[in-house]
């Protein structure tokens, strides 16, 4: 456990919780590290909505070739 999980289940237990629910509790918070690889950034998602586009533009250019050959 980090320090501050540490100082999180101290406080759940001064608070009367039992002592298995705030080690459980303690258990599901994503630390820093963890949340920086499950989640997305800004960042991750601007690329991705670069990519969606780049790739929409590639197909509109093949639609368009493909329907020029046969018409």
């Amino acid at each position: 456990m980090t320090t501050s999980a540490i100082k999180l289940y101290d406080l759940l237990i001064d608070q009367g919780v039992d002592r298995d629910k705030a080690r459980d509790a303690i258990d599901e918070i994503l630390t820093k590290e963890e949340a920086r690889l499950a989640l997305a950034t800004k960042e991750d998602l601007h690329r991705q909505t670069r990519w969606i586009a780049g790739m929409l533009v590639g197909q509109i250019a093949i639609i368009t070739g493909i329907i020029a050959l046969f018409f």
